[in-house]
């Protein structure tokens, strides 16, 4: 797993970023499930495999089986994935000795796998309807809606225990990886294209691009299929193996750029800067980034996913700068500081002078 920012000297990085897939949508879309011939699966570039560090205390046990005592995965098309997942630690079995991999897996039970791969710790609370305190899955919910995983459907409510499909799942991993510098047409050349919902199009064309999630050998996307187990655990597998994931970051140079990573936590602008400017490029942040440098000139954002942007130190003039493809829950500003917009598809929900 690749454990390092890039930082690169300015010299002038553009960054190619479709950034409409951050829009949150109400609804989420499904994941296929491998009902392909192994020969298949092998083929379709993203067919994602699932899997689930359930806590359910009727299916899943805790108990972590080692790969040797799954009884239905030996030959699976995602037997070798399941095995780096138990090595990894994020995936556990039924208590019958049994991975179930083909077996269909609920919003609940993916928020769940993907918060122990990626380590979130994180809540915020929530008032989900048919999300309750005594469920196995509360936290878990808290956690992914921390992060901006998921949201809620228009009616308040979560559904947990919905099978996850295709499309919903483009939109989840949307949030849990960069899309900077990404090349070619998407899901857009498959025949069923068209089925896809508009909320997860922008989603499910990064995925796709990023080979995640990929169509059919018949060229089919087939958005509204259930994902299984074993998909799952593919998917996220991949998105551990080849995304650069720092757990928290401090910048502490100035004229830089800081380049193509998911930050788990905070990202810290430190008074070691000075009166520089510092640039961050292909970046999520699935947590702040907060602006203690209290001298520092600008901070140039592109291609960047951040929950919330917060300069702490009062009297400070710094220019929060967004090119191209932000993303940004909250900008919360000394009375000084100030936003310049000088891109294109820039989105902040809030902006607060404190």
């Amino acid at each position: 797993m690749k454990k390092i920012i890039k930082i690169i000297s300015i010299i002038g990085l553009c960054l190619a970023f479709n950034f409409n897939l951050f829009a949150y949508a109400d609804i989420l879309g499904d994941i296929t499930d491998n009902n392909i011939d192994q020969n298949e699966q092998a083929t379709e570039t993203n067919v994602n495999e699932a899997e689930k560090t359930l806590n359910t205390k009727s299916e899943i046990t805790a108990v972590q089986f080692s790969e040797k005592q799954f009884s239905d995965i030996n030959g699976h098309w995602a037997e070798g994935r399941i095995k780096e997942a138990v090595k990894i630690g994020f995936v556990s079995g039924y208590q019958d000795g049994t991975f179930k991999p083909d077996k269909t897996i609920t919003r609940a039970e993916f928020a769940t796998l993907l918060n122990n791969a990626m380590k979130i710790y994180d809540t915020v609370q929530i008032g989900l309807s048919d999300v309750k305190k005594n469920d196995w899955f509360y936290e878990q919910v808290q956690k992914s809606v921390a992060v901006g995983f998921f949201s809620g459907y228009e009616n308040n409510t979560f559904r947990p225990n919905n099978p996850i499909t295709r499309q919903e799942v483009a939109k989840v991993i949307s949030s849990a990886i960069t899309t900077g510098s990404i090349d070619g047409d998407g899901a857009t050349t498959l025949k069923d294209y068209s089925t896809i919902q508009e909320w997860a199009k922008a989603s499910v064309n990064i995925a796709y691009n990023k080979s995640y999630i990929m169509g059919y050998p018949e060229r089919l996307y087939r958005p509204a299929k259930e994902l299984t187990r074993a998909e799952a655990v593919k998917i996220i597998y991949e998105i551990l193996d080849n995304e650069n994931i720092e757990h928290g970051f401090n910048i502490t140079n100035y004229n830089e750029t800081y380049y193509g990573a998911v930050v788990v936590g905070d990202l810290n602008i430190l008074d070691s800067v000075g009166s520089g400017k510092v640039y961050i490029n292909n970046v999520t942040v699935l947590g702040d980034i907060n602006v203690l440098a209290k001298n520092v000139e600008s901070v140039v954002l592109t291609d960047v996913k951040v929950r919330d942007i917060v300069v702490k130190s009062n009297n400070n003039p710094v220019k929060i700068i967004c090119n191209d493809n932000i993303y940004i829950d909250s900008v919360k500003l000394s009375s000084d500081a100030s936003v310049e917009k000088s891109g294109s598809n820039i989105q902040i929900k809030n902006t607060i002078i404190q």
